[in-house]
């Protein structure tokens, strides 16, 4: 099941935007389904190691926020097929927008509400790792 549903659409693009970028029948369309993935794997790779996005596309309510990143995303990609000189100002702006709040998540500098990536001990996932090879020392005098 897609996660961006028909109707969220309604908020992003006009209809006669659609019947330009796709066929009739716009939402089952091969280049719309495509842009999508497309849109999904770019948010897997830029945040996918420091949360778990399956255990997010399986909650119950949806984010409207997140949904409506991965439109703007698809709808780049829609558009970047028709050349990228017909590319809108803002939704070349959004895309980037997107892109940033990719980026900024992805490296933590931004908060998410995406549920953490945990391994086997129910540690969350942290880039700062503390070890030595040297065995630890007794400075009890």
């Amino acid at each position: 099941m897609r996660y961006i549903l028909e109707e969220d659409y309604e908020m992003q693009i006009k209809q006669e935007i659609v019947r330009l970028l796709t066929a009739q029948d716009f939402y089952n369309s091969p280049k719309l389904i495509r842009a999508e993935k497309t849109a999904s794997d770019q948010l897997r790779q830029y945040v996918g190691k420091r949360y778990d996005l399956q255990a997010f596309y399986d909650l119950p309510v949806r984010d409207e926020f997140i949904v409506t990143l991965l439109i703007d995303v698809a709808l780049y990609h829609l558009y970047s097929q028709t050349g990228l000189k017909d590319i809108p100002k803002h939704r070349d702006d959004r895309y980037q927008d997107a892109l940033d709040w990719m980026r900024g998540v992805g490296k933590g500098e931004i908060p998410a509400d995406l549920p953490e990536i945990k391994d086997d001990t129910g540690e969350t996932f942290s880039e700062v790792k503390i070890w030595s090879a040297r065995p630890p020392q007794d400075h009890k005098y």
